[in-house]
């Protein structure tokens, strides 16, 4: 080889310094117990975590990233990361080059005509920040770049494709959000994604303290509505009441918690938002068939 011929650059990087965020598609993969960064404006990015779980916090909100959902951060949004538990957690994210979901979305939202006379990416798009519970459009794109990744196998020219993918992907939940607002009842279009983002805030704040004590009047708070407003909302478009989305999220939670056998049932009753295990058993037997302990027990002998 020439010595003046110098290996070019990789599309795509993993774990670079920060100075690479934004410049090239990135992979940040993390595993700690405990880790802190403040103050940090990242580009657009996916939050994921694999095991465990995370906080990620904005001017606006804290939120709990887990093994059930994925956060898009907005690029330049300044945020902090907490992580602090007993178990080793483990967190997958992507850092998108400037200009690719700009592209992105200008590609899949204009006619051919149109985008042969011009070139141009659009404006950088702007995202909801919510949490995203796992679904079929970028959870899988996610679960198969981690796999690759971690099993040694996934190269350059697949990743690449794979970045397009997620930005496509993208792209298209931010067509479900717009269709999610449009359940608002409101005449101004402004006035239907305000409200819609309150309510996800109130909903990120269920998602994210879920374990705790949590009143409707305290939701609402952080969604800035009263408590009436944000029930009926929050009926209208996920069609449960937000006390009946908790008690099915605490369920969901306590069900993962049982299947990997960390813990007792108590505890699980507990960490989960359960203050009886009478009524966690009562009501994990309604929606499952069966008590948290037989639950166990299928699942490990199944294994």
């Amino acid at each position: 080889m020439n010595s003046h011929q110098r290996k070019p650059e990789p599309d795509v990087v993993i774990n670079p310094p920060a100075l690479l965020l934004g410049v090239r598609n990135a992979i940040l993969r993390g595993r700690a117990k405990q880790h802190h960064i403040a103050d940090f404006p990242g580009p657009l990015s996916i939050k994921s975590v694999v095991r465990g779980s995370a906080i990620w916090g904005t001017n606006e909100a804290e939120r709990l990233v887990d093994g059930s959902n994925y956060l898009i951060l907005n690029s330049g949004r300044s945020y902090s990361l907490t992580i602090d538990s007993r178990e080793t957690v483990e967190t997958f994210c992507l850092f998108f080059r400037r200009g690719i979901v700009e592209d992105v979305c200008r590609v899949e939202s204009t006619n051919s005509t149109s985008l042969l006379d011009n070139l141009i990416s659009g404006s950088e798009p702007e995202f909801l920040e919510t949490l995203h519970a796992h679904d079929s459009t970028v959870s899988p794109v996610l679960r198969k770049m981690h796999a690759r990744v971690t099993g040694g196998t996934a190269t350059q020219a697949w990743l690449e494709d794979q970045f397009l993918e997620a930005a496509t992907a993208l792209y298209r939940v931010r067509g479900e959000v717009d269709k999610q607002a449009a359940k608002i009842p409101a005449k101004k279009p402004a006035t239907r994604l305000e409200l819609y983002r309150r309510l996800l805030r109130g909903k990120d704040y269920m998602d994210s303290f879920f374990g705790a004590h949590v009143r409707l009047a305290e939701v609402a708070s952080e969604a800035c509505l009263s408590p009436y407003h944000f029930h009926r909302l929050f009926r209208e478009v996920f069609h449960e009441t937000p006390n009946q989305y908790l008690q099915r999220k605490r369920l969901a939670n306590a069900q993962r918690l049982l299947e990997r056998g960390e813990q007792s049932v108590t505890e699980i009753c507990l960490e989960v938002g359960f203050e009886s295990i009478t009524s966690f058993s009562g009501l994990f037997r309604r929606s499952f068939g069966c008590s948290p302990r037989e639950y166990r027990s299928r699942k490990n002998g199944s294994r």
